[in-house]
């Protein structure tokens, strides 16, 4: 392939993940807006009558509509780690390792938020809810949800690693994505509180910013001490 064909796709893939990126926030912010159209989500450990009373107060055709376009954002996010991913990989050169961890925690955040939903308890709501199913299906939404920043914590980890070694990747980003890393492996250990808050608010700004960059084209780095030396045995 051609250095003006391999340019073309290069682009092609940073502009693509940069829009998924963003569409991943836009998503997301509609998808709590009508979420939450009904009530104030409760806090986690909340009592089981309080989360009886949020779910009665949702709109079935909001929450639906809320509920579907989380999926949406959540595969958005997806193309935008698997986009992030091939940034890394091209940075880190090989051993790849780093770059192929970024990948699979990004993976298992998307499998773990997308398949544990507390939507399930308003998917009946003109049958009524039962406050024990209401409290499960709470807990297990919001305890996977809380897993998952341990996995958003581990692909923050890998990719501001890379970012900070790689020599051609805005260092900033790099230490803006640790301290996101770190926020998240205390805010799982204090899951009930509103800790959580900060290292999730710091991992959209680092969205953003990757995928400003991105859409810029700013994110492609020079090859590598390896990827020269490989290089350079293919031509002996």
């Amino acid at each position: 392939m051609g250095a003006e064909a391999t340019n073309r796709h290069w682009r092609t893939m940073s502009v693509t993940t940069g829009i998924a990126g963003l569409a991943g926030i836009v998503l997301v912010a509609a998808s709590q807006a009508l979420l939450l159209a009904g009530a104030s989500e409760p806090d986690f450990d909340a009592p089981a009558a309080e989360i009886v009373t949020f779910f009665e107060a949702q709109n079935e055709t909001a929450t639906e509509a809320g509920a579907f376009l989380g999926q949406l954002a959540l595969l958005a996010i997806a193309w935008f780690v698997v986009g992030v991913w091939a940034v890394l990989r091209h940075a880190e050169g090989d051993p790849a390792w780093r770059s192929a961890a970024a990948l699979v925690s990004g993976v298992v955040f998307v499998a773990l938020v997308m398949t544990g939903g507390w939507q399930l308890a308003t998917f009946r709501l003109a049958d009524g809810v039962d406050p024990q199913l209401a409290r499960l299906a709470f807990d297990m939404g919001n305890l996977g949800f809380a897993n998952g920043w341990l996995a958003l914590g581990s692909f923050l980890l890998a990719a501001g690693w890379i970012f900070l070694t790689a020599g051609s990747l805005p260092n900033w980003l790099g230490w803006l994505a640790l301290a996101a890393a770190l926020g998240f492996v205390v805010g799982r250990a204090f899951w009930t509180t509103a800790i959580w808050l900060i290292p999730y608010s710091l991992f959209w700004i680092w969205t953003i910013a990757v995928s400003v960059q991105l859409l810029r084209g700013r994110m492609r780095s020079a090859p590598s001490q390896a990827q020269f030396d490989r290089l350079g045995r293919g031509m002996e």
